[in-house]
């Protein structure tokens, strides 16, 4: 991975078997004192930006208008200094996994979070272990960081999108991007159905990439063992293919010719290059 998953405030390790986890000590953070703990509601019309820090349990986000509501599952069972911290800072929503320096356990079933957003909202969440999910995401810029937790997002909206994350997969059904698509996986694998952007760039070590291309200009991929796909939707627009690769096998489906290093299919108006240590690529 290009860099370290930024959960820097969270930390949390699972016992298997028991499902519960320890918060560390590392859950200090700045300003606890303006923090409130528990579920709450908030006008959307208040909020620009929302930051959450989550350690074990899901976040399940959706967007609405007027007053939204913030919740977890675990709601009044659990204590003041287990539930969600939460300040409005500004314009900025800042949401905490539990009070500053907690440590105990929890179960992360009392901890999965339910997140109504403000629509273009600017949103970074850090999560530790847990699945990020989301039938309908519209929001202006998406920085979101997981450790092991997966991310399923059916249809994203937004100027600019950076997801990076150490074990989880990421899936994404119809995504329309305004500038640059950023995915960065160590062992998990991406998949995309549907892309419109300017830009996408894509590193992963071990899992495949899978990339449904439609209005993309520019489209970077480097993997090391992982199983590249590329599919055109609109296939009269065509591609120019760059590869760099030391093994693995290359499958084009569609009519193509060799240009020097690089191959056009169509017109070759969508850039891609691919560097791939030893995984296929598959173009079609």
């Amino acid at each position: 991975m290009k860099r370290l998953v930024s959960i820097l405030l969270i930390s949390a390790l699972t016992f298997g078997g028991f499902g519960c986890s320890v918060i560390s000590h590392v859950t200090r953070y700045t300003n606890a004192d303006q923090y409130t703990a528990g579920g709450f509601t908030y006008d959307a019309a208040a909020v620009t930006r929302v930051e959450v820090e989550w350690a074990a349990g899901g976040v399940t986000l959706s967007h609405g208008t007027g007053t939204l509501t913030v919740s977890e599952s675990g709601g009044d069972t659990l204590s003041t200094s287990e539930k969600l911290h939460w300040w409005l800072d500004g314009t900025t929503l800042r949401i905490k996994y539990c009070e500053s320096g907690f440590s105990h356990v929890i179960q992360p079933k009392q901890k999965d979070l339910t997140l109504e957003l403000p629509e273009g909202v600017d949103l970074r969440i850090d999560i530790a272990s847990g699945k990020t999910k989301a039938d309908r995401l519209a929001v202006g810029t998406l920085d979101l960081n997981t450790a092991s937790g997966g991310v399923e997002i059916l249809e994203l909206t937004a100027k600019t999108v950076d997801i990076d994350t150490a074990s989880g997969g990421v899936y994404l059904g119809t995504v329309a991007v305004e500038n640059t698509l950023t995915v960065d996986t160590a062992s998990g694998g991406f998949e995309v159905n549907e892309l419109s952007c300017k830009t996408v760039k894509v590193d992963s070590a071990s899992g495949g990439v899978k990339l449904g291309l439609d209005e993309v200009q520019t489209v970077k991929v480097n993997v090391a063992s992982g199983r590249v796909t590329l599919k055109l939707l609109d296939a009269a627009r065509g591609a120019t293919l760059r590869l760099n690769k030391l093994s693995g096998g290359f499958d084009c489906k569609l009519p193509m010719t060799a240009e020097g290093k690089s191959y056009k299919i169509g017109n070759g108006e969508i850039q891609i290059t691919v560097d791939s240590a030893s995984g296929g690529i598959t173009v079609e």
